[in-house]
């Protein structure tokens, strides 16, 4: 059976992603002639493209990302509420009663 492979990292690389859209537009921005309703033009249908990307990003977290969180935040819950702890200390308290102090 093959090992399995590493988890795969959902955070790093669509948020580097994002950011390196952010710093091409702070480039573009700079370089724009807005004068130029051609330039202007462009600068509006690549942001506009971009948007659409930064919508769907946070669509993949919010439906795909945190519910994963949530499953696995609610089953280190269910590890920790299904322990015996409960039951042995009442075990140990039982005990300690019927235990005479001489």
């Amino acid at each position: 059976m093959a090992p399995f492979p590493d988890e795969v990292d959902v955070f790093t690389a669509p948020h580097w992603r994002m950011k390196q859209l952010v710093g091409r537009y702070c480039d573009k921005l700079s370089k724009t002639n807005f004068s130029n309703n051609n330039d202007f033009r462009a600068l509006l249908q690549s942001l506009y493209a971009t948007f659409k990307e930064f919508k769907m990003h946070e669509q993949i977290e919010n439906e795909y990302i945190i519910g994963l969180l949530q499953q696995r935040s609610q089953t280190i819950y269910n590890v920790h509420s299904d322990n015996k702890l409960s039951e042995m200390l009442s075990l140990f308290e039982k005990g300690l009663k019927n235990v005479k102090v001489s």
